[in-house]
């Protein structure tokens, strides 16, 4: 063998070695991103092209639509009319709310003040008691 032959010989190694190298590289590809590619016309070009998995025709997406229309149209008339699946709720009468009266309102005014100058009263009563529990050191005490 002269020289010529060994360097073609190994240039085939390495060219089959490549393709295989690619084929490997485009299944991780595949797993890695979820979808399918598949190789240009020729199955040893380098460049990949990306198909998606999962498309649907113009002529599907509009079969579909259709198909949500007509289930929609249908929902809404059987909304208004009572079926035998639906059960209807039983109409119990809801006690009307009556109006407060002056009076009424007044009092629970009155609670109402009375209630927070109570609370005001306790937190003002808190805060003043923190404050008078320091140490000669300048420092409040853990009381």
């Amino acid at each position: 063998m002269d020289r010529k032959q060994v360097l073609e010989l190994a240039l085939e190694a390495l060219e089959r070695q490549r393709t295989e190298t690619e084929r490997a590289i485009a299944e991780i590809r595949e797993f890695q991103d979820g979808r399918k590619r598949i190789s240009a016309s020729n199955p040893e070009a380098s460049t990949l092209v990306v198909v998606n998995r999962r498309s649907r025709t113009a002529a599907q997406r509009r079969a579909q639509a259709l198909r949500m229309r007509k289930y929609w149209a249908k929902k809404r008339d059987q909304a208004g009319k009572p079926s035998a699946t639906r059960k209807k709720q039983p109409s119990a009468k809801v006690a009307k709310v009556r109006a407060w009266t002056d009076a009424e309102k007044k009092a629970l005014s009155l609670k109402l003040k009375k209630a927070w100058k109570k609370r005001k009263a306790a937190s003002a009563k808190n805060a003043t008691a923190k404050t008078k529990t320091v140490k000669a050191s300048g420092k409040p005490s853990k009381a």
